[in-house]
């Protein structure tokens, strides 16, 4: 369970064992358009059939770890349940934090290491960048640290 940043451990500095995911509090915070920035990452196929007018869908996602039961938004689920399964899901030539958040996106948002992130997008030698670049201070696409 990630909990929200206290005053106490939200100036720590996160390090190479920091496990990070997006943290979608922050999307609402930012009031940032996460439906637009997630429409950005749909497939061909699906990216022909949505329609930004029709209503947000709520729908029951269960967590297969914990066994958690939470409400995402459908189009969320269409990422993570098709999308991301295509092989032009993640390419080198996607931007690194567009290809994290693919990341988080296609394994339900578990959290994972930057190492474990430069694996997963197959640029082994760049845990440290991405280390930097989550770390920092400004906040890429909701991408944060985990928070325990």
């Amino acid at each position: 369970m990630t909990l929200p940043a206290t005053p106490s451990n939200r100036f720590v500095k996160p390090t190479a064992q920091t496990k990070f995911h997006i943290d979608f509090a922050w999307w609402d915070r930012e009031s940032a358009a996460f439906r637009v920035y997630l429409t950005s990452h749909l497939c061909a196929e699906h990216r022909a059939s949505f329609d930004p007018d029709a209503p947000v869908t709520l729908i029951d996602w269960v967590d297969s770890e914990s066994g958690e039961v939470r409400q995402i938004d459908s189009l969320q689920y269409t990422l993570g349940s098709h999308c991301a399964r295509q092989p032009e899901f993640l390419t080198p030539h996607i931007p690194l934090v567009d290809a994290v958040f693919r990341v988080f996106i296609a394994n339900g948002n578990q959290p994972l290491t930057p190492e474990e992130l430069a694996e997963r997008i197959q640029r082994p030698n760049q845990s440290q960048t991405i280390l930097k670049t989550l770390a920092g201070q400004r906040v890429y696409k909701g991408l944060r640290p985990v928070m325990e």
